[in-house]
């Protein structure tokens, strides 16, 4: 079952922001993509440490919109192929710190466009 909502480190949520001013794309599809990014290449979270709380909070609502149960169904696919035991608000942003590290490289539009998991 998703997290009611999560909140991200102080570090994704610059990246995030950032992102946001050269790409024009909200943090929370943002955040959607870096789950998927994470998620998709089979990412290990014991490397995506969150070194803080103290940065924005996204309820899930806004984090997955209508989509929740596709995300929800992925998520679940995702932490039985790679064995993950952690809660799933801690699986959750896991993924999204670690999406937001690989597209760390991402300034403008087309990087974001050609990002491949």
């Amino acid at each position: 079952m998703l997290p009611r909502s999560v909140t991200l480190s102080k570090l994704a949520t610059d990246k995030l922001r950032m992102m946001k001013g050269a790409t024009g794309v909200t943090p929370n599809i943002l955040a959607r993509m870096a789950i998927m990014l994470a998620a998709e290449d089979g990412t290990s979270l014991t490397n995506a440490s969150v070194a803080d709380s103290n940065g924005q909070v996204l309820p899930k609502d806004v984090l997955f919109g209508d989509h929740s149960e596709a995300y929800e169904v992925m998520i679940m696919q995702y932490v039985f192929e790679a064995g993950v035991t952690a809660p799933m608000q801690e699986v959750v942003v896991g993924l999204i710190e670690a999406g937001v590290h690989k597209m760390g490289h991402v300034k403008s539009l087309h990087d974001l466009l050609s990002l491949r998991a």
